[in-house]
């Protein structure tokens, strides 16, 4: 049995989940009328937290002028949905809710280990109605490994990875309320480049960097590492954009751009 017809058979009967009321043209199993995601035209934005990527996505989906980024589940939502409990079951431990980030990523990086692709191939085991015409818009996958996957496995999907300087996101995620952003903080620096770490201190006595968004980002560079994806040959649907000093609507922009170009 794979390990996606395992959560369908055992894990997913013993959840109360509002996959179907919540997104009814989406589902987990195919049919007549469906057709699989990874068949449909998907745009992934890809980036670290802090990067600007939840906010350019917003912006973005106004400028398109639709609904595109609300028709299948987020990555949190299938991290709490698929990945958490079918990783709990797989290990043999009780299902329950996971809230804090850095435990959240341990088990993402337990996951990937398991299942390659890791999030990459949850979201590929989604169908959508026929009827559901035009790209969606999605910030489903993170990483080079998930990255990687996405583009041997779904050549139709496009991704756009959007990069900024680690001390930048940092300060973000420092001064950012999202209720999202738990976990217990540190002062270890090790994960950034060594060219860092001195400033990366003294952000820190000076109140610009905090110890909780240290140890998210510490947490997500064992996941995922510290640099973008390394597109090898130069796969026509991959796209990395810079945004430092870019604002949100600056960023939904060049998205844009380069979606109508390609």
């Amino acid at each position: 049995m794979s390990v996606r017809d395992y959560y369908l058979h055992t894990v997913y009967p013993t959840l109360s989940l509002p996959l179907a009321e919540k997104y009814p043209l989406a589902r987990l199993t195919g049919g007549t009328g469906w057709h699989s995601l990874s068949e449909h035209r998907l745009i992934l934005l890809v980036a670290l937290t802090g990067t600007g990527k939840s906010t350019a996505l917003e912006r973005l989906r106004r400028r398109l002028g639709h609904g595109r980024a609300d028709v299948i589940p987020s990555r949190r939502e299938l991290t709490d949905w698929i990945l958490i409990p079918l990783a709990q079951a797989l290990a043999d431990e009780e299902a329950e809710a996971v809230t804090d980030r850095v435990e959240r990523f341990a088990i993402t990086r337990r996951f990937a280990r398991l299942v390659e692709g890791g999030m990459a191939a949850i979201l590929s085991w989604l169908y959508l109605a026929d009827d559901m015409p035009g790209p969606l818009l999605s910030d489903g996958i993170r990483g080079p490994n998930e990255v990687g996957y996405a583009l041997r496995r779904c050549p139709r999907w496009q991704i756009i990875e959007l990069t900024l300087h680690p001390l930048t996101r940092l300060r973000r995620l420092s001064g950012r309320d999202d209720r999202f952003d738990r976990a217990e903080g540190t002062a270890d620096v090790s994960f950034l480049p060594r060219t860092m770490r001195a400033k990366a201190r003294a952000l820190m006595r000076n109140g610009e960097i905090s110890q909780r968004a240290l140890s998210i980002c510490r947490a997500e560079a064992a996941n995922y590492g510290p640099q973008p994806f390394v597109a090898e040959d130069g796969p026509a649907n991959y796209h990395r954009l810079a945004v430092d000093g870019c604002s949100p609507e600056a960023v939904a922009v060049a998205v844009s751009d380069l979606i109508t170009r390609h």
